[in-house]
């Protein structure tokens, strides 16, 4: 039987605040880099630990993260790009570079719509 949507939204919305916990995301800072998560195995596996808690929570059998694992290099980040998303948050990247020309870290924002 499906799960209901309405049933879940307080899991939900809690799993979003642990994801931007851990991100260190809130309202003076909306931003995290991928160079930064990239090193941080602490962080990454955070996220992933809260796999669980996303598939009871939420209808995410065509996520990529979770459809085809062993393709998708970062599952953690495709994490919160779909949590983001089901809970009406904008995820925008923003490359950072030297001199406008030579590629330096890809930044994450993550803001309420």
């Amino acid at each position: 039987m499906p799960k209901k949507i309405e049933q879940f939204d307080n899991e939900r919305k809690e799993i979003l605040n642990k994801i931007l916990a851990i991100l260190n995301i809130n309202e003076s800072n909306d931003t995290f880099s991928l160079h930064h998560i990239d090193e941080n195995i602490d962080v990454q596996n955070q996220i992933l630990a809260l796999e669980n808690d996303i598939k009871k929570c939420f209808f995410c059998g065509n996520w990529s993260c979770f459809k085809r694992k062993d393709f998708v290099k970062r599952r953690w980040l495709s994490m919160i790009k779909y949590v983001c998303k089901e809970n009406n948050y904008d995820f925008v990247s923003m490359q950072l570079k030297k001199n406008g020309i030579n590629y330096i870290d890809t930044i994450y924002s993550i803001k309420e719509k």
